[in-house]
Order: structure tokens, then sequence, then C-alpha cells
């Protein structure tokens, strides 16, 4: 196989009317409408999901839960999240379907040692999954978190404020959050950008659409 095609298979080059065609693993969202425009129908695996807000709690993490609380009954393995803005209540976790057993807490001073919590608790093949959230983080940082998510072969998300949008990123998949449960997809791979897309996202575990 030549390397164009592997490059092609694996979705870091594409073509627009062959992107469905592309074989990119991927955990679904659990979020059906959401599906419809990621590639490999779900949140990429071995890859970054940058989640952009414009205010904590706009709905970022219930955007992801469906598709954590899955992940935390079916793999023995942690996930870590990574500097969240507040302690997660047990019993809401629960109320998704979560097995909050699952789960590490840790906080970080700086982008360097985020960097390092992330890439050693990748590196160590004991995350199901990753979730962080984070501030200023330069491309050189971004490419390092890259390639741990690669070898270890698990979906990292990234949650982030909107100021960032318009930041070089090298993240798989790219979503801007706006109002009552709005998703922009400011990229993807193997597909263009899409705006507009209107999802449920439900306060108290039953999934939405």
């Amino acid at each position: 196989m030549s390397l164009l095609e592997t490059l092609t298979e694996q979705g870091r080059i594409w073509t627009a009317r062959h992107w469905q065609q592309t074989v990119i693993p991927a955990v679904s969202s659990q979020y059906a409408k959401l599906d419809e425009y990621l590639p490999g129908h779900g949140w990429p695996i071995g890859a970054i999901t940058e989640v952009l807000f414009c205010s904590t709690g706009q709905g970022e993490l219930r955007l992801l839960l469906p598709a954590l609380a899955q992940l935390s009954q079916q793999d023995d393995r942690w996930q870590l999240w990574l500097n969240p803005p507040f302690i997660p209540c047990a019993p809401s976790l629960t109320n998704w379907g979560f097995n909050t057993q699952r789960v590490i807490l840790a906080q970080t001073h700086n982008a360097n040692d985020s960097c390092h919590c992330l890439e050693k608790s990748l590196q160590t093949n004991g995350c199901q999954a990753v979730v962080a959230w984070l501030g200023k983080f330069d491309k050189a940082l971004m490419r390092r978190l890259q390639l741990a998510a690669e070898s270890a072969h698990v979906p990292v998300f990234l949650l982030r404020s909107s100021k960032f949008e318009h930041q070089p990123s090298v993240a798989a998949l790219r979503l801007l959050m706006g109002e009552h449960g709005r998703i922009d997809i400011l990229k993807r791979r193997a597909g263009w950008p899409v705006s507009n897309i209107e999802l449920n996202l439900p306060l108290h575990g039953n999934k939405g659409n």
C-alpha cells in the first residue's frame, strides 16, 4: 500500500466524495444526530477531541457523559479527569449510568505539568479515556499529547474556552458549543466543517438525540 493510500485510509488525506468511506476508529457519542456528522460515527479513538465552550456548565460535560458512562461500564481501566473546575457529583454521575469507581481526579498547576500528567497516564495503558480541562496549551505540547493518544489508542477529550477557537490545533475533531445545545463542528478528519447541529443535552442522565 502506498503512503497516499495509507494516509487516506487513516483519514489524514481525503476526497470530498469519499469521506464517508474512510475507516476511522471511534466510540459512539450516544447522540445519533451528532454521530451522523462524525467520521467513524463517534468520538475518535487514538486522537484528540477538543470541545470549546463560552462558559463552564454550558453542557460540555453532558455532551461527553453518555459515551464516558458507557466506557466506564465496558472497560475496567481508569478514566482520568484532569483539572475539573468542580468536584463531580457522584450521585449525578451514577444517574448517567457511570461507574464512579473507574474515575481518577487530578489537578495540575501549569500547561507543562498537565501535558506530563496526561502523557504518563496514557503511556501506562491504564486509561480507557482521558478528559482534561485546559487553558493555554501551545502547539508543541498539543503534538506531544496527540502522539500519546495515538499510542494509547484511547479517546482524549480537551475541554477549553472558546477564546481558543482560532488557535491552530492538531486535534482530530474540534467542536464549538453554542446556546441551547447547538454544536458547530469546526474541524473533523475526512470532512468539512458543519454548523448548527441542534442536540437535546439532558440534565439528568437520559440520553438526548
